[in-house]
Formats: structure tokens, sequence, C-alpha cells
């Protein structure tokens, strides 16, 4: 009789949660890449429409290879779609740990390829991925205790160091996602604020300690929102003023226009705070505001 074909051992609970864990992270990796794919292609794009039509045989050429390449990756892509989408229940751990390092290797050729052109496109780095390169120990093991508040009365000394680190990573998290107002029950759930034993009690800790340090204020009785003046207004003042002036922005400028410069850091500044920048143009002799009939004010910057 044909010998029964052995069946493969069955994954215990916690490596199967362990590995769907894993490949969720590979496949938010490969969005991630997916994204940078179609940025590369959009710059591509562009660069065709801005090319003059008299194009010498080379640039055709050069053209080529790069189709090419974008379908290498596209075919590379889905590739690492068909491996991901296997039925974990059906493969054993073995089978899963090899299956794992084939799309790592695979993410991390279409990672070059996509990011590595000079520049053709650069790697943009999550406000976390930025935490980790200024601050290293946020996921060091042996740092793990600055995850937990230092008893003030019993070592004030550990408290006061504690408190002063972690109020350089709340400035720098509110600079690096371009936030000038933190909700503090959002903080709750982002890294590495998250990872706190007792995290809204440690994060207003933390907050107060950059109120103290006039590095921001509360401005809310309860406490529950947080300015943060990562960038001065004198210093925003003179990023809108530079922004206005090389737009050729010499007509009156709403509140509603500065919104709509999105790449601009000061796109997003409360209401109160671009009310003051404007103050302070006019009082540098910078620019003069206007009351329109309907209460709101513009601005209309003064030429050099």
């Amino acid at each position: 009789m044909e010998r029964q074909r052995e069946k493969p051992e069955e994954v215990p609970k916690e490596l199967k949660e362990k590995a769907e864990k894993e490949l969720e992270e590979l496949r938010n990796e490969l969005t991630r890449l997916r994204k940078l794919k179609k940025q590369k292609e959009q710059i591509e794009q562009r660069k065709s429409k801005e090319e003059v039509v008299e194009k010498q045989k080379e640039e055709l050429e050069t053209y080529n290879v790069e189709f090419d390449a974008l379908k290498y990756l596209e075919d590379s892509f889905e590739k690492i779609e068909d491996l991901l989408s296997s039925d974990l229940g059906e493969i054993d751990h073995k089978a899963f740990k090899q299956q794992a390092k084939q799309i790592e290797s695979e993410l991390q050729i279409l990672e070059e390829e996509i990011v590595g052109e000079e520049g053709l496109i650069v790697k943009e780095l999550s406000p976390y991925e930025k935490l980790l390169q200024a601050y290293p120990w946020l996921e060091e093991e042996r740092k793990k205790f600055m995850y937990t508040m230092p008893n003030k009365k019993k070592n004030l000394t550990d408290y006061t160091s504690w408190k002063t680190e972690w109020a350089k990573v709340l400035f720098d998290y509110a600079r690096f996602t371009v936030l000038h107002i933190l909700y503090i029950r959002n903080l709750n759930s982002e890294k590495p604020f998250s990872n706190f034993s007792n995290r809204e009690v440690n994060i207003r800790e933390i907050a107060e300690e950059l109120v103290n340090r006039n590095q921001a204020k509360w401005i809310t009785k309860k406490k529950n929102q947080l300015r943060v003046y990562w960038k001065s207004l004198e210093l925003f003042s003179v990023e809108i003023y530079k922004w206005a002036y090389q737009q050729g922005r010499l007509e009156p400028i709403m509140i509603y226009e500065i919104r709509e410069a999105k790449s601009e850091d000061f796109s997003n500044l409360p209401l109160e705070d671009l009310e003051e920048i404007f103050r302070i143009l006019v009082k540098n002799r910078k620019a003069k505001i206007f009351k329109l009939e309907d209460g709101q004010i513009a601005l209309k910057i003064t030429l050099e």
C-alpha cells in the first residue's frame, strides 16, 4: 500500500498570531512602496510633458529603459501580492518563514529601485521614523523604563531627567507632524506615547513641562488641547511674506488662501495666530490689513 503522506504539524495559535502580525506589517510596507511607485510615475509623466518635442534618439532609448524598469516593478509587485494572498492556515510555520523571508527580500529590492535613483524621489519618513532617528532610545530594550514615570517624591533627580527628555520628544513630535495643536486624547494612541504604562497622566506631565519652558500653552481650561510653539510667530511672519512675494500675491490675501498652501508649515496655523502674524507684518511695515464688509480681514504685502 502506498504510504500515507505525513500531515504538516499544526501551527500553534501564538505562532499563527505572530505570523499574521508580521504579514500585516509586510502588507503595510507593500502599500507604502506602491505609493512611492505612483509618485515616481507622476514625476515621469510631468517630466515627459515638460520635454521639448525634438528629442534625440538617445533620450528615447533612456525613456524605454525607464519604461521597462516600471514594468519590472509592476510584475514584482504582483508577485509579492500573490505571496501575501496565500492562506496562512494551509501552510506550516517553516513554510511561512520561507515566505516572509522571500517577501522581505523582494520588498528590499523594490525599495532600492524606487528610491535609489538620485534626484528622482526622496524616501519620505513618517513622523515616528524621524523621532527614532533623533531619539533611538525610544525602541531600545534597555530603555524600556522610560515608559514609566519615576516617583517624584522618592527620586526627584530621575523624575526631572525623565520629564526633560520626554519634553524634547513631544516638542519634536509636534514639529515632525506639522501640528500646532496637540489633542491629549489623540496622543494616547500615537507612538511612542501609546507605550506609556499610564498614558494620559504621563502625557499631561510632559505637556506641563513644555508649558513651563514657554514652548507651549494650554488653550482649554480642561487642559485637553496643547498649543506647541515649535516655530515662533515672528519666523512664520517672515515665511508668509516670502511665500506671498514669491507667488506674486500683490492683491489682498484672504485667510482661506493661506489655508490652501498645504505644502507650507503655516497653512494650518490657528486663526488667532494668523491674525497676530498679520499684526507683526504691519508693525514691521511689510504689509497692510484690510477689513472686509463681512468682517473678515485680508493681508496686502508691501514691496520693499
